[in-house]
């Protein structure tokens, strides 16, 4: 007899697996979804997913065992990548559209602008065309995905009649200064008050401070050390002097105390970019410069700080550019010291995409233009592509071809052909905005003068898995003391309960009782090798292991975690949904933000002007993996069309 994963009962419900809860309906329910999901390593220099997983011990059918489940909602068939858009990819890299295919269908649509990518950078560059185009131009974004904001989404789960959110990649977003660019690019999308109202503690138990966001900060946390570093069973230790306690060597634990207490005055941070320490930053790695500050050895790094240090870039620190340290920081948050200026929705920053879509499309979401209706009410997508509109969203459509119609400094369109539903469709384009990721936008561009092309060689990106675990109660923690925590050994390093905003917040209260999502960022880093390679390592580990694997291994290590305190892997989880990010991050080597051997930075080379009617936007370009940056490009790169090209 056989279970709706396409395994035998005998080989699924063995008494280990029963105890971790392996058997119950809520994870089964993972392999019912239409679309087959997969990672967003959409170029992987190796196999697909399906043959990596072919090539394990016995032959694990891809289509069963490897998306899991996703949810319900919007987001329900988009959790990470779709395999369509791996498929996609994959073809794209073998070459498959070094020409057009003969059956192209030309669907006779010219555009003033195509914008590729439909994350917030390509939503955001879209609104910001119909902003300052006028009247009378018309503007359709190409997305590769099932529905808009790249991995600015969000999954949803019901648990015990509660719909429960939490995001699938980009997160929070600090209060910009109120007459920033930022700030004014909020405004215009809806979000006047950045400053989000949150649940309040509910219940007779003792209030405990919670984070607004899934990161670690002043509330209440505990550090856990597994089997590796004690017993059999682990050693928590919760409070603070955690070196002074920890199981590890003496060594390690010196180096620690005095790496946590070195004074960062020696080492002075940038005041601004292109200065001579951000430039002597950029020459050495992170490593290098953690070295310099703390007197701590490599080794001691890799066991305890790799990726922590790292982890905005999704390596370790040997991996990324010193200057990674302070890149962020050029961005000028308001205040990001305490909890109000950090904001962020229930959903993470799919919340500002859904902002951005709902003011260039009114009718893609129900309901008015509220945080409450927008992040609540169910998008409309049949109002995305609506013949006539000025900005049309286009999903499910993964660009292939961009090339001027001749030489490109005189040509007055831009061919863009993209495949959907098995077929290749072209349109004109009078502008394109290039708004995906580096990894596609190389071979996508099939004109990409040599010195462009080479920039973009120098851009590379390191896989994330984003799960996010719901639990009926997290009152497991609540008797330790603790709403959050950081681990050595297993998936991921951390997890943190969350007061959510209320704009799209179940409850108004939360306590040791409510059902919360508690989300994991597991990364890849491979000390010791270049950063191209680690990446590549990365993804094959991502894209290898089942998802009834990564299941087994996340129930058995919140088992090892929390047992002692009450949980139950059987009944107190109530769903796990994965998302692969096969290019999750920017992965800055030495050299990226300010150049090496005296040549530019491969970002300032794409920066720097349209190539003929086609300018390049994203994140990537920048270095930092923020949303804010994805709006900022965005506007660099309409600003230089408008200014160069369509004037």
């Amino acid at each position: 007899m056989k279970n709706n994963s396409g395994h035998s009962s005998a080989s699924q419900n063995s008494p280990s697996d029963r105890s971790l809860g392996l058997d119950r309906d809520i994870t089964r329910r993972d392999f019912l979804n239409s679309t087959l999901l997969a990672s967003g390593g959409l170029l992987l220099n190796s196999a697909s997913p399906a043959e990596l997983l072919a090539q394990q011990a016995g032959a694990i059918p891809a289509e069963n065992d490897w998306t899991g489940y996703g949810g319900i909602g919007d987001y329900s068939a988009s959790n990470g990548n779709t395999m369509l858009v791996m498929e996609a990819g994959h073809r794209i890299r073998n070459g498959e559209f070094e020409t057009l295919p003969a059956n192209v269908i030309d669907t006779g649509e010219t555009c003033d602008c195509v914008v590729v990518g439909g994350g917030i950078s390509g939503l955001a560059a879209a609104l910001i065309f119909q902003q300052l185009a006028g009247k009378g131009k018309n503007c359709l974004v190409i997305d590769n995905h099932p529905i808009f904001g790249g991995e600015a989404k969000r999954n949803e789960f019901l648990v015990d009649g509660h719909r429960l959110m939490a995001h699938q990649g980009s997160a929070f977003f600090p209060v910009p200064y109120p007459h920033s660019f930022i700030a004014r690019f909020y405004e215009s999308i809806g979000l006047k008050a950045p400053r989000l109202e949150y649940q309040k503690w509910g219940g007779p138990d003792p209030e405990m401070k919670l984070s607004t966001t899934p990161y670690l900060g002043s509330a209440p946390n505990g550090t856990y050390f597994g089997a590796k570093f004690a017993k059999p069973d682990g050693t928590w230790i919760v409070g603070d002097k955690v070196w002074e306690r920890a199981p590890i060597s003496e060594k390690a634990r010196q180096e620690l105390i005095r790496y946590d207490s070195a004074d960062t005055a020696s080492t002075p941070a940038p005041r601004y970019p292109g200065d001579a320490i951000s430039r002597r930053l950029d020459s050495i790695t992170l490593e290098d410069y953690m070295l310099e500050r703390g007197g701590i050895s490599r080794e001691t790094i890799r066991e305890f700080l790799c990726p922590g240090e790292g982890g905005g870039y999704g390596l370790g620190p040997d991996a990324l550019s010193g200057y990674t340290a302070y890149a962020a920081d050029m961005l000028h948050p308001l205040d990001i010291s305490d909890e109000t200026g950090q904001q962020m929705f229930p959903g993470g920053n799919g919340g500002i995409a859904r902002l951005i879509t709902k003011t260039l499309i009114p009718d893609a979401i129900a309901g008015n233009s509220s945080l409450d209706d927008v992040c609540r009410k169910p998008v409309n997508f049949a109002a995305l592509d609506r013949p006539g509109s000025p900005v049309r969203i286009r999903l499910d459509s993964t660009a292939v071809w961009v090339q001027h119609e001749g030489d490109p400094l005189k040509s007055e369109f831009v061919t863009v052909a993209y495949t959907r539903g098995g077929k290749t469709y072209s349109i004109k384009a009078r502008s394109v905005v290039m708004a995906g990721g580096s990894w596609t936008t190389k071979h996508i561009v099939r004109d990409l003068p040599s010195d462009l092309s080479d920039a973009y060689a120098q851009f590379y990106r390191a896989p994330c898995l984003m799960a996010n675990v719901a639990v009926r109660n997290w009152r497991f923690l609540y008797k330790m003391g603790i709403s959050g925590c950081r681990w050595y050994g297993g998936l991921g390093e951390y997890t943190q309960v969350r007061k959510l905003a209320l704009c799209g917040a179940d409850s108004p209260t939360i306590s040791p009782d409510s059902p919360v999502v508690l989300t994991l960022k597991i990364l890849y880093p491979h000390p010791g090798k270049p950063t191209d390679e680690q990446g590549h390592l990365g993804r094959a580990e991502l894209f290898s292991v089942p998802f009834r694997d990564y299941e087994r291994q996340l129930r058995q290590q919140f088992t090892d975690m929390f047992s002692r305190s009450g949980f139950d892997p059987k009944n107190d989880i109530a769903g796990i949904i994965l998302n692969r990010w096969g290019h999750a991050y920017l992965t800055p080597p030495p050299g990226f933000f300010f150049g090496k051997d005296g040549k530019p930075a491969p970002g300032d080379l794409l920066r720097a002007a349209p190539f003929g009617r086609i300018a390049f936007a994203n994140t990537d370009l920048s270095g930092v993996a923020d949303h804010r940056s994805s709006i900022i490009e965005a506007n660099r790169a309409v600003g230089q069309l408008l200014d160069q090209v369509l004037s």
